[in-house]
């Protein structure tokens, strides 16, 4: 199935150029990188990662990062050109919250770097499991003197809707696994996040593919001209979808790019 001209794929990193079992980019997909480059298509990464753990990935030679799912967008030479702020007045209220009526741990990225407000269990489970380091704890108040690009709330759905709905008033929310959210500001998303490289690049969204295995990838896939989900999506995500391909380690990517013909 031909899909012509394609001018730039986007890739979410965990579950997606990462597989969630091997945590590796598999050799397949590197080798797909390779040939997209020097077919002159752009390749970006588009994470709810911070730029500071998506950098590893600079080696492979991508045009830019998407990264805090929207709020700051990066150039190939890791310089900045986009970034969307938390509005002050919810991290006001939100610290509120947490000092008065429920505690839970909270991640905040900033302009400045991370922290996260506790460490529990479930936060040291979720960093191994992404093998990442946890950030360095600090008391939510330092989020009240930042620059907040993005907070990750660890709550239960329940939870999430009655922060969303009551506290976060000018924020959403996404969630890519069980344990916790990203929230960014209300409008913010991977979909605006190409948008300032179709921008930057001059692209058509039309002629653009974009891999993903998350509920932050929703609004990715359905942007670009074709969206392809993991196998390890869920049903909501491969509903946005235009394909399913397989997993990571079942060389998902390398197969889509070959089934459209763009590789």
């Amino acid at each position: 199935m031909s899909h012509p001209k394609v001018q730039a794929v986007f890739f979410d990193i965990d579950g997606t150029l990462l597989g969630l079992k091997s945590k590796a980019i598999p050799d397949s997909t590197i080798e797909a990188l390779a040939i997209l480059k020097a077919k002159g298509v752009k390749i970006i990464v588009s994470t709810g990662r911070s730029y500071e753990h998506a950098q590893f990935l600079a080696p492979y030679g991508f045009d830019g990062f998407i990264t805090f799912n929207g709020s700051y967008c990066v150039d190939s030479q890791g310089q900045p050109f986009f970034r969307h702020t938390i509005d002050a007045d919810d991290i006001r209220i939100l610290h509120n919250h947490l000092s008065t009526v429920d505690n839970f741990p909270v991640g905040v990225m900033t302009t400045e770097g991370a922290f996260i407000s506790d460490i529990t269990d479930d936060v040291t489970a979720i960093f191994e499991l992404l093998k990442l380091e946890v950030p360095r704890p600090e008391p939510f108040t330092e989020a009240l003197n930042n620059e907040v690009l993005q907070l990750n709330l660890f709550v239960d759905e329940d939870k999430e809707s009655h922060i969303i709905n009551h506290v976060l008033k000018n924020c959403e929310s996404s969630r890519w696994c069980p344990v916790f959210i990203d929230v960014n500001a209300r409008g913010i998303s991977k979909k605006i996040g190409m948008e300032q490289f179709f921008a930057r690049y001059g692209l058509s969204a039309g002629r653009t593919m974009a891999f993903g295995d998350g509920g932050n990838d929703i609004q990715m896939l359905r942007t670009a001209g074709v969206g392809v989900a993991m196998a390890n999506a869920g049903d909501h995500v491969k509903a946005a979808a235009d394909y399913v391909t397989g997993t990571t380690e079942e060389d998902g990517i390398w197969n889509a790019l070959k089934r459209y013909e763009i590789i």
